[in-house]
């Protein structure tokens, strides 16, 4: 008699952790279609935002270009310039540097 009331307990046990397992995969399946989802949503629309942002870059590019061409003394003079600052920069960064006492090898 009470062989078979565990038997039956084990039984019933069993059939709550399939109903259980199921759940769990109907549950997953569903969570992972809204992922899907809301990811296929943000993928569109950040193809679309750097699709604006490329259009944008060009046409300022373009402008830039157009700008350089007509005044092209300005664009070497500023170019010339940058050249410069970087070299005294490079200079000053250079002359700051502290100069640590080389250690010998031999003592």
């Amino acid at each position: 008699m009470a062989e078979f009331d565990a038997q039956t307990q084990l039984a019933n046990l069993r059939d709550e952790i399939d109903k259980l397992r199921k759940e769990v995969a109907t549950q997953s399946s569903q969570a992972i279609g809204e992922v899907r989802d809301r990811a296929g949503k943000a993928g569109r629309s950040v193809r679309a935002a750097a699709k604006q942002g490329a259009g944008y870059v060009r046409s300022e590019g373009a402008a830039v270009a157009d700008a350089a061409r007509e005044h092209p003394a300005a664009v070497s003079t500023l170019v010339l310039a940058a050249g410069l600052a970087g070299v005294v920069l490079g200079y000053l960064l250079g002359s700051v540097e502290d100069r640590t006492p080389r250690s010998r090898y031999w003592r």
